[in-house]
């Protein structure tokens, strides 16, 4: 039986004082790449943190459809911005590759369930000054309320907001009790998933956290499922 071509992609900070380290990473993709039944067929990896440093990340998505699935220890490692994160995992998903993450698990976009009768709550994350943002909140709440009326069967509960310089920790206040509440939700509704952070490893977090299906009107519908 012919095994599934799977590709690992990593990268480092070029140093040479944590070798060990490095090494211990890849044979743990590659440990977890096999638990998943992929032969390894090739690894990527690159030795900079910086971005326009990492070459091999460039030819991989060159080469990429010769490949069934791509490996990484989490989705910070495709891109630090969720935006971004997310828009070059959907290039990977229409060429039919599929992503797994060591750490984050295997996102899953789906079609969206707007038949269902949904209970929903709406978050959207300004920056900038406060007087600032008030009418914007009004319009982006009133947008997604309108959206789930026209659109869905579903049944916007709550809608939470937060104002925001950075979305450093503390500041996202009405996310955390978002999160204190989950079990009165079945959805979050968003405009952009970088509205829950956009840092990737932070939205991963908090999605973790919420343990939510989200649909973003400018992404689509995120599955959420445990991993086993």
């Amino acid at each position: 039986m012919i095994k599934p071509k799977a590709v690992i992609y990593h990268f480092t900070d070029g140093s040479d004082k944590r070798p060990i380290v490095y090494e211990t990473q890849l044979k743990a993709l590659g440990e977890f790449a096999e638990s998943k039944g992929f032969e390894i067929a090739d690894v990527f990896c690159d030795k900079s943190l910086l971005r326009c440093e990492r070459h091999e990340f460039d030819r991989l998505q060159n080469c990429c459809e010769q490949y069934d699935a791509l490996i990484v220890k989490d989705f910070y490692h495709i891109s630090k911005n969720t935006k971004k994160c997310m828009d070059i995992l959907k290039e990977f998903r229409e060429k039919g590759i599929s992503v797994f993450s060591v750490e984050n698990g295997n996102f899953i976009f789906e079609e969206e369930p707007f038949d269902k009768p949904l209970r929903v709550a709406t978050y959207n994350c300004r920056f900038g000054e406060q007087n600032q943002l008030k009418q914007i909140v009004t319009v982006q709440n009133d947008t997604m309320k309108l959206f789930a009326k026209m659109k869905t069967n579903w049944s916007i509960k709550d809608q939470f907001f937060d104002e925001s310089l950075h979305q450093n920790d503390g500041e996202q206040i009405n996310l955390k009790r978002l999160i204190e509440n989950k079990e009165q939700y079945d959805l979050l509704l968003v405009q952009n998933l970088n509205d829950v952070h956009w840092r990737t490893a932070n939205f991963c977090k908090v999605r973790e956290a919420l343990q939510l299906d989200i649909y973003s009107l400018q992404d689509g519908f995120l599955k959420y499922r445990k991993e086993i």
